[in-house]
This record gives structure tokens, C-alpha cells and sequence, in this order.
């Protein structure tokens, strides 16, 4: 997790829309993505190997999950298996594979993903998620009941082997924490949100928002092309004393710099 890794603050891209920022303010809430809309194909969508099923130790390790989880006998999931075609070939085998990742992603598109990062200089970050820079960055304190269990994402070169019978709750974690080498520049953490828990639990999730602790926002950036005025007359109105801060460009250098731009003292 953050906390662990070292990290004491983590970073949030987005777009500036001046109705999202005033809810962020006003509400003290954010908004939480779809795990079905992430912009990588692959992210949250986890697929059952094809090789599951190739031998008849991983049927039958898949007929004592079964059996563990659902409580039915082994005879009758045997008999559920051969009548969903499991040993009649590739085909079949193929299919039932499609429909249990089906429901796995169903069940995921359930969760709301908030994503971070401990690097508030990205210029590629800026670019993709920030509107060119002209968007903003949210600066949270990791240190509260909410952003201490953001858990950091994993990247791997090669797609992972998963399997319906290895389901353990270490490997449904690893399924929605997983991506492509490609995006290790993100360098991401995650929290997810859930429906299905307490009115009081931190993560849990109000349509497709969560609440933020008290002080977990510790300040606004604003893109080295954004509208700092703007962004800075938002919270003036709806969190004075919260910090604003500014992403600059580094003269004579390909990098980015933030200047701390004092609060004035009519909003402390």
C-alpha cells in the first residue's frame, strides 16, 4: 500500500471542469471511474486461460473449487461440468472459459476505481489525463482511513495465467491491480470502492462517488496551461485555506517544476 511503499502523498489528474472542482469542494466527495470505461482494453476485463482445462487435474481442481464454494457435492458438479461440455474439447472448453470471465468482469464493473499517483510532474500525465495541461491536479495526504488503502498496481511484460480454480482472494486482487508494461509510467495506485459495505466505511461507494476524509485534500495544481484564476475563485468560495498551487515549465529544460502561490490571508 501507499503508506508502506514510503509514499505521504499521492496524485490525481483529471480535466478542470469548474462543476466537477466545486463538487469536490462543496460536497467533499470524488468521483470514482467505471472499471468498464478504464482506457486500457485489458484493465479489469481479466480472461481465463485457455489451458485451464487441458488436463484432468485442473477439471478436477476446478470441480473441488466448486464444491468448496457453492457446498454441492462432487457428483453433482461433476455432472454439472460434463453436461456444460468441459470434456468434449477446445470448443466447449473455450466457451465455458468466456463465460465465467464474463461474470468475473461483471462482478468487477460493481467496484469504483479512483486512480493516483505519487508523481505530481508527469508531463505525460499532464498530457493524457490533465487536457494538455490545462486540467488540474488533486494533492491528498495518504494518511487517513481512505488513501492508506490505496494499493499499488502491478505491471507485467506478459499477459498472467489465471485460472477459475486459483481464484483466491490474493489472485481476484492481483485481476483488478494488473496491466501491461506499457503504462508502468504511471506509476499507479488505486482504491476501490464497493456498494455493498457499510454506510461508514470509507470506501464505500454513493452512486459513483466516495467521501473524503477530513484533510485528505491537501491542495489544488493547476496545469502550467490552466486557467489559475479560475481554478483558484473555486476554492476561495468552497474550501478557503485550501492550498492552490501551480505547475510551471523549467526554463531550458524539458521538466516541470510546482510554485507554492500563498493563500491569501481574506480566505484563511
Amino acid at each position: 500500500m501507499a503508506a508502506e511503499a514510503g509514499h505521504a502523498t499521492l496524485y490525481h489528474y483529471e480535466k478542470f471542469r469548474a462543476e466537477w472542482l466545486t463538487t469536490t469542494l462543496r460536497d467533499r466527495t470524488i468521483h470514482c471511474s467505471d472499471p468498464a470505461n478504464l482506457n486500457d482494453p485489458w484493465d479489469c476485463r481479466p480472461c481465463f486461460d485457455d489451458r485451464s482445462f487441458e488436463t484432468q487435474k485442473q477439471i478436477d481442481d476446478f470441480a473441488n473449487y466448486l464444491h468448496a464454494t457453492t457446498g454441492q457435492p462432487i457428483p453433482d458438479v461433476q455432472r454439472s461440468l460434463f453436461d456444460a461440455g468441459i470434456y468434449r474439447g477446445p470448443a466447449d472448453v473455450r466457451n465455458i472459459l468466456a463465460g465465467l470471465s464474463a461474470s468475473n468482469v461483471a462482478y468487477i464493473s460493481r467496484l469504483g476505481v479512483y486512480c493516483l499517483t505519487p508523481d505530481p510532474l508527469s508531463v505525460l500525465m499532464w498530457s493524457h489525463y490533465a487536457e494538455n495541461h490545462r486540467g488540474i491536479c488533486l494533492e491528498f495526504n495518504v494518511r487517513n482511513i481512505a488513501f492508506m488503502s490505496a494499493v499499488e498496481v502491478i505491471y507485467r511484460s506478459e499477459y498472467p495465467f489465471w485460472t477459475p480454480y486459483s481464484a483466491t482472494i490474493e489472485n481476484a486482487v492481483e485481476m483488478v491491480l494488473t496491466k501491461s508494461a506499457d503504462w508502468s509510467y504511471e506509476n499507479e495506485f488505486r482504491l476501490f470502492a464497493r456498494p455493498d459495505v457499510d454506510d461508514n466505511h470509507p470506501l464505500k461507494l454513493h452512486g459513483q462517488c466516495i467521501r473524503l476524509p477530513e484533510n485528505a485534500l491537501a491542495s489544488v495544481i493547476v496545469g502550467c496551461q490552466g486557467d489559475y484564476e479560475a481554478v483558484s475563485g473555486i476554492v476561495s468560495e468552497h474550501a478557503p485555506g485550501l492550498q492552490v498551487k501551480r505547475a510551471m515549465r523549467t526554463p531550458n529544460r524539458y521538466s516541470l517544476a510546482i510554485e507554492d502561490v500563498a493563500v491569501p490571508a481574506s480566505v484563511r
